[in-house]
């Protein structure tokens, strides 16, 4: 499949998600239900997303045979669906035109001034944050993020009716150009998706021609603490703003106070200091998402002093250091992280702002990035105080020979002797073994981008 073609919406004509219920696919999906499209889409199985989409009169299915896009004028995939999916199958075998979701979400957003938000990490944040403060200032944007916010009515998209449009655009397998000339924040560049890219100079080449769409009206809004930006960033055509904590970038912070679930700090722009922001998730790299946030708001028009007051109000992403609920007077928190920097400055989160022991509970995602990133997993690990590693989470990918989750837990152990550390397979059995492991006044992070949220649930309902 080349998806040479562009995705042309017609009211007329029907649309056919495979995977709805994914985090992308069920924004876009909502999206078209209230434009009035006729929509349908499958998944493998029942979640409460399908559910509102139901209620906005999307035909669901789930489960996916060869025989269930029938009908479809268009059918639209995410790169999670591959061939041998038997209802991707049976739609090319028919014959109908097969897109992937860039292609749709770019027909969505075409011809309004558009915001596209990505990076190595914080793109989820950052977009949802922006979509916040430009509602709080009175703007009506469409965006569009990977994650639940609470802030947004349809949970993962705001359908506005001002001609602009904020999302988050995936840098995992250079989907993101095809969105065209448009204003970028890039939070960060690091080594990360190699399955799809083969090594990061392919990925940092993706980057640069993502810069590259920046056109001269736009702005490119680029995190300074990342060496590999700071190569990049000069070519956009656009103006250029730099954000971040370590060294002279135009907006930076000081101050940082970090709290239990939040962080308090200063604005600097240019160095002179600049107005007060307290934020209700924690963390110095919520410091960072702000900072870009509150780059891109100002070239939207927003007062700097009403941006930073608005961002105290954003109430967090799903899945990004999420209290799930207590055990005991032991906290349990879920989080994102699936990527060693991810995981490094989560521990790191939860070391600075609890006085807490720290239970990390991690599932690796993929394959290919456990192959890639062992070592860097292990070392971050080794900031917990017990550390229990799930297996693979194998999304997309099929087994890899020799790769193993185990192999995460042996290194930690050889890193850290006499760190309590095990490789636990079955879920039911991670909470069997955690649970007699808390103390009083311990913290339970579950990290990783599969299913390990299902043992953070678990402990909660079982207190």
């Amino acid at each position: 499949m080349t998806f040479d073609e562009p995705l042309v919406l017609d009211p007329r004509k029907s649309l056919h998600l495979i995977g709805i219920g994914g985090v992308g696919m069920s924004a876009l999906a909502g999206i078209l239900a209230r434009r009035g499209f006729i929509v349908s889409g499958s998944d493998n199985r029942d979640t409460p997303v399908l559910g509102r989409l139901r209620d906005l009169g999307v035909h669901t299915i789930v489960g996916q045979t060869r025989e269930g896009a029938t009908g479809a004028d268009q059918v639209v995939i995410s790169t999670a669906i591959r061939p041998g999916n038997p209802e991707l199958d049976g739609a090319l075998e028919r014959g109908q035109p097969v897109y992937h979701r860039s292609q749709l979400l770019a027909a969505l957003i075409e011809g309004q001034q558009k915001v596209a938000v990505t990076g190595s990490h914080g793109k989820t944040t950052t977009a949802a944050m922006l979509g916040r403060v430009l509602i709080e200032w009175g703007r009506d944007p469409t965006v569009i993020v990977g994650g639940d916010c609470p802030d947004l009515e349809g949970g993962n998209y705001h359908l506005g009716e001002e001609p602009v449009a904020v999302f988050e655009a995936c840098e995992s397998d250079g989907s993101f150009l095809r969105y065209g000339p448009c204003s970028e924040v890039i939070t960060s560049l690091e080594a990360d998706h190699l399955d799809q890219h083969g090594c990061f100079e392919n990925l940092r080449r993706s980057f640069a021609d993502f810069i590259r769409l920046v056109p001269q009206e736009g702005f490119l809004a680029w995190g300074g603490d990342c060496s590999a930006l700071a190569e990049l960033a000069p070519t956009a055509r656009g103006r250029l703003i730099c954000f971040g904590l370590n060294g002279p970038e135009d907006l930076s912070a000081a101050d940082i106070v970090e709290e239990q679930f939040g962080v308090s700090f200063r604005v600097l722009v240019d160095g002179a200091e600049g107005p007060a922001c307290s934020l209700a998730v924690p963390g110095r790299h919520n410091v960072t998402n702000a900072l870009a946030t509150l780059a891109a708001a100002r070239e939207l028009g927003v007062p700097l002093q009403n941006a930073a007051a608005a961002l105290g109000q954003f109430r967090g992403v799903g899945r990004r250091f999420e209290l799930i609920g207590t055990l005991g007077d032991a906290l349990v928190v879920d989080d994102y992280a699936h990527h060693p920097t991810e995981v490094a400055a989560t521990l790191q989160t939860a070391r600075h702002s609890f006085d807490r022991r720290i239970i990390a509970i991690f599932q690796p995602h993929l394959f290919s990035r456990t192959r890639d990133f062992l070592e860097q997993f292990a070392q971050a690990l080794t900031a917990a105080d017990a550390v229990i590693v799930n297996d693979i989470y194998a999304a997309r990918e099929d087994p890899i020979e020799g790769v193993s989750a185990a192999a995460i837990a042996d290194r930690v152990r050889e890193l850290a002797p006499g760190l309590p550390v095990s490789h636990i397979s079955d879920k039911s059995d991670i909470v069997a073994a955690v649970r007699p492991m808390i103390r009083p006044g311990d913290l339970v992070i579950t990290l990783g981008a599969g299913d390990i949220r299902r043992v953070a649930e678990a402990l909660v309902q079982e207190a």
